[in-house]
């Protein structure tokens, strides 16, 4: 199952938009012209949004698929609700959903996240990993964290 890498929604939109722009396939080292971005992260982000059904690589060239396409013609809350959907697909947030099912609460300590993430994801950087859940489910309003009590609470 793949593993999100992209920090942030804002680059993920970033390429949707520029592939939505040239309204074709584009290969990904005009891609990474465009983009100016390190290989490795260009690369994690394609992989990202294809992981999440909104791109489709073939062959070294990178296109919308029909999801990426509504995806951009979607005003912000259906953009939430299709990001909430993809991301339960992916890692971490498939783990993390498990999580919540078993434990039949709908929030969990800043303590057993970080636990949480040690013991699934034992060689990625906890406090990446922890960040990177915070951001992309806050905008797919899939948890919310409440900062003041230090919990994740699993929203809907």
């Amino acid at each position: 199952m793949h593993n999100l890498e992209t920090k942030n929604t804002g680059d993920l939109i970033g390429l949707l938009e520029i592939l939505e722009d040239e309204d074709r396939s584009v290969d990904i080292a005009e891609l990474d012209d465009i983009l100016d971005e390190e290989r490795t992260t260009l690369l994690n982000l394609l992989e990202d949004a294809e992981a999440l059904g909104l791109i489709d690589v073939s062959s070294g060239d990178v296109k919308l698929t029909d999801l990426g396409r509504k995806f951009l013609k979607s005003d912000i809350n259906e953009r939430r609700d299709i990001l909430r959907e993809q991301l339960q697909q992916i890692e971490p947030f498939s783990s993390l959903m498990d999580l919540y099912r078993k434990s039949g609460e709908r929030r969990i300590s800043r303590e057993d996240l970080y636990e949480f993430i040690s013991n699934v994801f034992p060689s990625d950087d906890n406090d990446k990993t922890f960040g990177l859940i915070i951001n992309w489910g806050r905008y797919s309003r899939l948890i919310e964290y409440d900062s003041d009590s230090e919990e994740m609470i699993l929203l809907g």
